[in-house]
């Protein structure tokens, strides 16, 4: 399997021939096409891949394009590249991808560079409850950090059971207490992959306690209900972050942007994964990607909420640094045609066997309001008719600060974050699909 390097760097202007060549490879993965039926009713159907949707349903706008989600049914062919919000703003921007390396991985492979370890008075065994996981010289290492706060199933006696609703640690909301089920091993093998293709090395950061006994999403609080272990798992999880952050930085330096701001050239990657069960299709087929915006803030229907640069203040979301690079803007980074979730979009094929939609961005080009998507029946099974999504947690937001610990204020050096919430249709899929 090949992987494509999404180039997280926002320094480059794209060519008139490269513009071109991104919409007319968008254009084929949304197969463009208008179908008439003659019923009398004028059913025109709007294609997104195979997926069809009935424009009638989802108000034809002057152009006679479906205005929702962005798909085209082109009655007038001069608009079909008419556009949202989204993609007039962000019209000639482009993702940079790195084709893979031809370079010899052999001999680079992830090595245990911290593992913090207890040992059962009871019993005698020893056990890893985090650990950091990187490359054996800084030299050979990637700017990317990989993170999975709830992959692991460890459950040991002497840790107490964290519960949904325990009145001195839990939110009103109550506390979440199932693992991620699969995400290791994603995240194992986006790493590995990593590896493969570029001869780089990303940092691991595991959790490898279960989800029941301590939550590294959380604040520490929440997260370990007060048991001394837990919390010195906790410590160390975020500890760890940011030393791989912090070698990143010394291998990779610092750009300044147009604020002033000081940021390290890489990226936190927050593996999740969720079960969607509010959704159709026995759980959300999307991936929910996560700046630390929620839904209102990415309402398209809202009164200037595009571009959410107007209305997202310098520290709101978690691209703090990146949004304030020369020609850049926070719309385009999170939902244009270089967001996370229309570069995965545009390298998925048009459907895997699970699913036609399995795998596709939210936000993204092809889905940039996430608040319409998970309001729209089509979608979501929810009996108050709206469907979660997940922003973005504790992990993105406080490790967008190098001093992640002591500069709530956000004047120091940053570091952008993303959060990725993989959906069931890949966390139990195949490794194929995955």
């Amino acid at each position: 399997m090949k992987v494509k390097l999404l180039t997280f760097a926002f320094y480059r202007s794209p060519n008139h021939a490269q513009v071109e060549g991104v919409k007319h490879l968008r254009s084929f993965l949304r197969e463009r096409a208008l179908q008439s039926g003659d019923n009398g009713g004028g059913d025109d159907i709007c294609v997104a891949g195979s997926l069809s949707e009935e424009c009638g349903a989802k108000n034809k706008d002057s152009c006679g394009l479906c205005s929702a989600y962005s798909l085209e049914c082109g009655v007038d062919r001069e608009c079909i590249e008419a556009s949202t919000c989204t993609e007039s703003i962000c019209d000639n921007d482009i993702a940079n991808t790195r084709e893979p390396l031809q370079c010899d991985p052999s001999g680079l492979s992830l090595t245990i560079l911290k593992n913090f370890e207890y040992t059962d008075t009871d019993s005698g065994v020893t056990h890893s409850l985090v650990k950091l996981l990187g490359p054996s010289d800084p030299a050979l290492a990637a700017s990317l950090v990989i993170t999975v706060p709830h992959g692991g199933s460890l459950k040991p006696d002497y840790i107490d059971d964290r519960t949904e609703n325990d009145p001195t640690y839990c939110p009103s909301g109550g506390c979440r207490i199932l693992a991620d089920s699969y995400t290791k091993p994603i995240a194992e093998t986006l790493a590995n992959k990593f590896i493969q293709n570029y001869c780089k090395v990303p940092y691991l950061i595991i959790n490898e306690l279960h989800r029941s006994k301590m939550d590294a999403n959380r604040e520490i609080g929440e997260a370990a209900f007060g048991n001394a272990i837990a919390e010195s798992a906790w410590t160390k999880f975020h500890e760890y972050i940011n030393e791989a952050q912090t070698h990143i930085q010394t291998e990779f330096d610092t750009v300044y942007n147009e604020a002033s701001i000081e940021g390290v050239r890489g990226l936190v990657f927050d593996v999740h994964g969720y079960a969607g069960t509010d959704w159709h299709n026995e759980g959300s087929d999307f991936i929910q990607w996560g700046y630390r915006l929620g839904k209102d803030s990415l309402d398209q229907n809202a009164v200037n909420n595009c571009p959410i640069d107007i209305t997202s203040s310098s520290t709101r979301g978690s691209f703090t640094h990146a949004r304030q690079m020369p020609d850049e803007s926070l719309e385009c980074l999170v939902r244009g045609p270089k967001s996370l979730g229309q570069r995965f979009n545009d390298q998925l094929p048009l459907s895997l066997a699970s699913s036609m939609t399995c795998g596709r961005g939210l936000p993204s080009l092809d889905y940039p309001d996430p608040k319409a998507v998970a309001s729209d029946p089509a979608y979501c099974a929810d009996n108050d008719g709206v469907c979660h999504y997940y922003s973005g947690g504790y992990d993105v937001e406080v490790h967008e600060r190098m001093d992640w610990y002591n500069d709530p204020s956000f004047h120091g050096s940053h570091m952008n974050t993303v959060q990725a919430e993989l959906p069931r249709c890949i966390r139990f899929a195949t490794d194929e699909t995955r």
